[in-house]
């Protein structure tokens, strides 16, 4: 990859994960990741597509899980505990992207199989 593009790509994430941490702001409930479900899940999709990219796997698989989780409470409503869900992958994401060395995913995706089995089919 360029300099060029991984710098645009850097500027990128930081600008979807600034867009994420400004939506929960104002969202502070599993009712309200329903309601903005669709908005959050294509922050989501971008870092998705774009971390792997950049050699940044943790975020793309963190953005991986919540993007499934996010089109799963767009198609069926509700879904308990997924502000805090989602709200937790906002944090690592912004973690791991400031060079936080320490940030673990693995109680990320244990706690997401954990909670949600059916939707991830861990």
């Amino acid at each position: 990859m360029s300099d060029e593009f991984l710098r645009v790509a850097r500027q990128e994430i930081q600008s979807e994960i600034d867009s994420l941490k400004d939506i929960f702001v104002v969202c502070t409930n599993d009712t309200q990741i329903y309601e903005k479900s669709a908005d959050i899940e294509k922050h989501m999709h971008k870092i998705k597509g774009l971390a792997p990219m950049m050699e940044q796997e943790k975020i793309g698989e963190i953005a991986r899980i919540s993007d499934i989780i996010l089109k799963h409470i767009a198609s069926q409503g509700v879904l308990k505990g997924s502000h805090g869900t989602i709200s937790h992958a906002v944090q690592k994401m912004s973690g791991i992207f400031d060079g936080q060395t320490s940030v673990d995913t693995d109680d990320f995706k244990k706690t997401v199989k954990d909670a949600y089995p059916q939707i991830l089919g861990f």
